[in-house]
């Protein structure tokens, strides 16, 4: 495992991926764990086994989280909600998570996929980002939220939080004078 303070600037700049970076092209299974991996990796950065594989997607896709692929080929709407996924698995359930997509779904026209999947991202990555800084996932992303993106939010801030404690639990015995006081505070 990578030292604390590594991890910590890797979250502290943590760039969750928008929906425009997503490749054209449509991809093989390999490619979507490769793509997402490089993505994830730094938010399980308490994990010795790959944060996400094929047999994952696969069951995702066989439980209906996300859609099946169109000959064997995965789209950028494939990427988008296998992130979503994998970042809301730090804290709930696959059915839980099925259900928070499918009521943040309900809100606007569903093809507006790209856009719901970019405001899901800048609020995560600003989330984290606090919560990395300053302990606390307490921060205006979006203005005037109705009560979708109301629990979008309160879904991120859990997540974030657990990152935030998994980071804290992990490196607890590291020597903590390395780590600012006010941004890692002791636990008492």
């Amino acid at each position: 495992m990578q030292p604390s303070h590594v991890i910590y600037s890797k979250l502290l700049n943590y760039k969750a991926p928008r929906f425009e970076e997503f490749p054209d092209i449509d991809l093989y299974m390999d490619q979507m764990v490769e793509l997402l991996t490089s993505w994830l990796s730094p938010l399980y950065f308490d994990q010795t086994k790959p944060c996400i594989t094929a047999s994952m997607i696969n069951n995702y896709v066989k439980n209906s989280i996300v859609e099946p692929p169109v000959k064997k080929r995965y789209t950028r709407y494939h990427l988008a909600f296998l992130y979503v996924v994998m970042v809301l698995k730090h804290c709930f359930s696959l059915n839980e998570i099925s259900t928070l997509i499918t009521i943040y779904r309900t809100m606007q026209n569903p093809s507006h996929t790209a856009d719901h999947f970019d405001t899901f991202a800048s609020a995560f990555e600003t989330m984290l980002h606090q919560v990395m800084k300053t302990s606390e996932a307490d921060c205006t992303v979006i203005e005037q939220p109705n009560w979708q993106q109301y629990l979008m939010i309160n879904a991120l801030q859990a997540v974030c939080c657990k990152i935030f404690c998994v980071y804290q639990i992990v490196f607890f015995s590291e020597d903590q004078d390395q780590i600012p006081a006010k941004t890692h505070p002791k636990i008492r």
